[in-house]
């Protein structure tokens, strides 16, 4: 009979083991997929920080991405975004949500330096609902690779009616510097930067597209070179460029259009210029390392604001414009790719110099790649890394 008890007692021993080890491995599992399906949305408590002119400021991941590259708000404060990789535009609410189903999905060579890559709201998208992408178009077995601007139609998050409305034929089958981003200035007209595709003479070729910055008109057949352009039927704005990766149009600048973009330099000189009409911007095939500011009598050649040696690889570049953060009002904000930095340049009162840079504290977060400034005043990052990528936010308090 003890036997049997102590059996009994072993047997209800085992039983209630194994009935506890099923609660908990019950309960991981819950959790694991909780985990799992849990929407990505903003880190908690993010770290607090105070900058030199005073600002205080949190930042915050606000969503894990597929390599997401450029972003752009539409009026009713929508977030649009490029995939790199798989030529996805996706979109968040104003809820925070992102919506499961890309909007659009183009067909995108993202070898290398290769991708979905820049992205623009029209001015007029409230009355015609366009967005703007450009990206690198496969080659087939008839045509080699491009690297296109296309409209499409957005409505509700779904994107329709692609249209290629400016094509460069990568003849080379250049696979870097390839640039590719867009803005569009307060008339409506398009800016569109283009690395010279691993070819140095491009920089200095006016009769090629490559290694320049473009200013468009648009019109029912696409895109044409803008009044007001230097050679009234070249779309070139400005010119002598190895890979400028991003723009932004200064909007407290009226008296001229004046633009503040990132180049990427060989194995130095990497640099923020001060974009004007017309002018040389240096890279070429005679170009030599250390002499981003060549002695020369040719008047519309320009120095950059901030040269780099060792390069950084400045990427996304923006203009601070909100009430939420009146010190950073004018103030230009710029990522590395190398080191992740954000950067905050102080510019005098003209606009012209350069009087200040400062790194902002980002407390471990990495501003590799785009970055712009949110409807309510944060400036917004995005960065690949470990997750593939991720979104960021920087929100003064």
């Amino acid at each position: 009979m003890a036997h049997c008890v102590t059996l009994r007692c072993f047997s209800v021993t085992l039983l209630l083991r194994f009935w506890s080890d099923l609660m908990k491995s019950t309960l991981l599992l819950m959790i694991a997929l909780i985990t799992c399906l849990a929407p990505h949305t903003v880190a908690q408590d993010g770290p607090t920080f105070t900058d030199d002119l005073g600002v205080t400021y949190t930042v915050e991941r606000y969503k894990i991405a597929n390599y997401p590259v450029a972003m752009a708000f539409t009026p009713d404060g929508r977030l649009f975004y490029t995939e790199k990789e798989t030529g996805n535009v996706r979109v968040i609410g104003t809820d925070d949500v992102r919506q499961p189903e890309p909007v659009i999905t183009l067909p995108t060579s993202s070898l290398v330096e290769r991708g979905l890559l820049g992205i623009a709201v029209d001015p007029n998208y409230e009355d015609n609902g366009y967005i703007w992408v450009a990206h690198i178009r496969p080659s087939t077995n008839r045509e080699p690779a491009s690297h296109d601007v296309v409209r499409f139609y957005e409505e509700d998050g779904v994107g329709s009616d692609p249209k290629v409305m400016f094509s460069i034929p990568l003849k080379n089958n250049a696979l870097i510097h390839h640039g590719g981003n867009l803005a569009f200035d307060d008339e409506g007209r398009l800016f569109f930067t283009v690395g010279d595709n691993e070819d140095p003479a491009n920089s200095q070729d006016l009769n090629t597209v490559q290694g320049a910055i473009h200013r468009f008109d648009i019109t029912a057949e696409g895109l044409q070179p803008a009044e007001g352009n230097p050679d009234e039927d070249n779309s070139i704005f400005a010119h002598g460029f190895r890979n400028p990766f991003d723009l932004v149009i200064d909007p407290y600048t009226t008296d001229l259009t004046r633009i503040f973009a990132t180049e990427n330099g060989a194995d130095c000189d990497d640099e923020i210029n001060m974009v004007l009409r017309g002018f040389d911007y240096g890279a070429g095939p005679d170009y030599v390392c250390g002499d981003a500011s060549p002695e020369t009598d040719e008047i519309f050649t320009l120095p950059p604001m901030i040269s780099y040696t060792p390069t950084v690889a400045p990427t996304g570049i923006t203009i601070y414009t909100h009430e939420a953060a009146p010190e950073w009002q004018g103030e230009v904000f710029f990522c590395t790719w190398n080191q992740g930095q954000l950067m905050r340049i102080t510019l005098n009162e003209d606009r012209n110099q350069l009087e200040a840079i400062n790194q902002i504290d980002l407390g471990g977060a990495q501003c590799r790649i785009d970055i712009t400034v949110t409807p309510d005043g944060a400036l917004m990052f995005t960065t690949v890394g470990v997750n593939g990528g991720e979104i960021y936010r920087v929100i003064p308090q």
